[in-house]
């Protein structure tokens, strides 16, 4: 739930909606940031500045995402390591004075824009078999078994979905937090998806072939 103000961690990592990611919290201000939400909701701001901007002057409308502690391991020295879920985005305004040692901000929701109905199903239709594709091809790669994953029927959220289990730079994650057009994040999910998509296909068609080749009971060679 969106609460301002309300305490800011500035962090050069983006934390897309239903995603976890741990954390080694070892600043003393931080410490303190941590010990004071544990008092309370147990969440705070996690916002990624821009690149070469200093925390100190990030910009006003900067997408963040709320963070709530879900795991705490507390060290004896004081640090702590914590896994945080992220829930709502936040549209940063401005920083609060208000004598704490870490930063607080007021913050406003961001609310998705309303698409056509029937062009954002069939992009998610979409986004969900290219998604299926690259996660088999990698099972396969890595010998991995078990099911697929499960996506969301929400079509307005599954790009955050299936963008937290890819190996994505910041700033494209932070453009797919950023956009408010769900049509257009599955637009961009697809994009990325495709890319190397049918030499990591290939790849995975060619770890199976030798391993069937290297089995006793094998096919017998073409």
């Amino acid at each position: 739930m969106i609460t301002t103000p309300i305490p800011l961690f500035p962090l050069g990592l983006v934390l897309l909606p239903g995603a976890t990611v741990p954390l080694h919290i070892f600043e003393p201000r931080y410490r303190r940031m941590l010990h004071d939400v544990n008092a309370g909701t147990r969440c705070f701001g996690l916002i990624a500045p821009p690149a070469d901007t200093p925390e100190g002057d990030l910009p006003a409308g900067r997408v963040g995402c709320i963070a709530c502690v879900v795991e705490m391991e507390t060290l004896p020295d004081g640090r702590a390591n914590i896994l945080v879920e992220g829930r709502e985005r936040f549209r940063f305004e401005t920083y609060l004075e208000a004598g704490t040692p870490y930063r607080l901000g007021h913050i406003a929701p961001v609310e998705d824009a309303a698409d056509d109905a029937l062009s954002l199903s069939l992009a998610a239709d979409g986004v969900r078999a290219l998604a299926r594709r690259v996660i088999r091809a990698a099972m396969t790669l890595h010998e991995i078994r078990g099911e697929l994953p499960e996506f969301t029927d929400d079509a307005a959220t599954l790009s955050f979905d299936v963008a937290k289990l890819l190996q994505a730079g910041t700033e494209t994650l932070y453009g797919l937090l950023a956009e408010r057009s769900p049509l257009m994040r599955l637009t961009r999910l697809e994009a990325l998806l495709r890319v190397g998509l049918d030499d990591l296909e290939l790849e995975a068609e060619l770890h199976l072939r030798s391993r069937l080749d290297g089995e006793p009971d094998g096919p017998p060679p073409a």
